[in-house]
């Protein structure tokens, strides 16, 4: 083998080991690096009070500086499972269209009885403000007593929130019948 030749492969060689030999000092550097920016996140926060306004910082600001403990995020990427409703299936007997309509029935029954729910808070409101009520007020009412006058008063609040649950309650409970003869006609058509 000619001299040069052999030369110039060993030169060749030689490149070959010092390029890995300083990739590899590049990765165990820009390891090291990682580690310590990683280290170095997990500093500590201390919070004071100054002038009564709470203050973070990273280095103590006082007497009264106290180390504020900071939970570390999930492990995982994603966030956490948040409960879904489960998504309702079309049963296999219903036609589209009746399912659709049992749907918004569901929906529409769901409103109401949210709003008969409100409607009874303000009506039980409206009942315990009357334990408040005062002799003076009695007599406007034209009461013999207090407790006369919320009794009248009471009857009266029922009355007109019972006027007005009424008809909501009517809604839902022909809603729900709807529903029903969509179901039956469902099962009725296989």
């Amino acid at each position: 083998m000619p001299e040069n030749l052999h030369t110039s492969l060993y030169f060749m060689h030689a490149k070959y080991l010092f390029a890995t030999q300083s990739d590899a000092m590049f990765r165990f550097a820009f390891f090291t690096l990682a580690l310590f920016a990683s280290a170095y996140s997990q500093a500590t926060i201390y919070k004071c009070m100054i002038d009564g306004v709470a203050t973070f910082t990273e280095q103590p600001c006082g007497k009264d500086a106290a180390i504020v403990k900071i939970a570390p995020p999930p492990a995982s990427n994603q966030p956490p499972a948040r409960e879904q409703p489960p998504n309702p299936q079309k049963p296999a007997d219903l036609s589209v269209e009746d399912y659709l309509k049992i749907q918004k029935a569901d929906r529409e029954i769901d409103r109401l009885q949210l709003e008969i729910k409100e409607l009874q808070k303000q009506q039980s409101e409206r009942i315990g403000k009357l334990n408040n009520m005062t002799q003076d007020a009695a007599n406007r009412l034209g009461a013999a007593s207090i407790d006369d006058a919320i009794s009248k008063q009471s009857e009266r609040i029922n009355a007109y929130y019972k006027s007005q649950i009424a008809p909501l309650e009517k809604q839902v409970a022909q809603l729900e019948e709807t529903k029903k003869q969509l179901k039956e006609r469902g099962t009725q058509s296989n």
